[in-house]
């Protein structure tokens, strides 16, 4: 995976991740995208074990492993439902909470 962006720290590679996997979320729950589509961009083990190797958050890893959970589900299903629901939530709190904390570092001001 090549990704034309430099990044000053860990916080904003790790929210452009975020972004991207709450993107793939909100998209499974619109129907815009099929789960093998999903698997093909984040849902996988494969992923999974880059993320671990790149020492990224734990929380971003069990947001992929708890995701692959879907695959087994039918998405007309109140299970799937309260899943992904749960996954689009813990992914904008991370985002937010990334935010903040790099807000934090930096004492701009700019994310309240």
């Amino acid at each position: 995976m090549v990704i034309p962006k430099s990044f000053e720290n860990g916080y904003d590679f790790e929210t452009m991740l975020l972004t991207s996997i709450l993107g793939t979320f909100v998209s499974l729950k619109e129907e815009l995208i099929s789960y093998r589509q999903a698997e093909s961009y984040w849902l996988s083990d494969l992923t999974a074990e880059i993320f671990e190797e790149l020492s990224l958050s734990r929380e971003i890893i069990s947001l992929i492993q708890r995701g692959m959970e879907l695959k087994d589900m039918d998405s007309d299903s109140e299970e799937f439902r309260q899943l992904i629901d749960q996954l689009i939530s813990d992914s904008k709190e991370l985002i937010s909470r990334h935010y903040t904390e790099y807000d934090s570092e930096l004492n701009t001001g700019i994310i309240n």
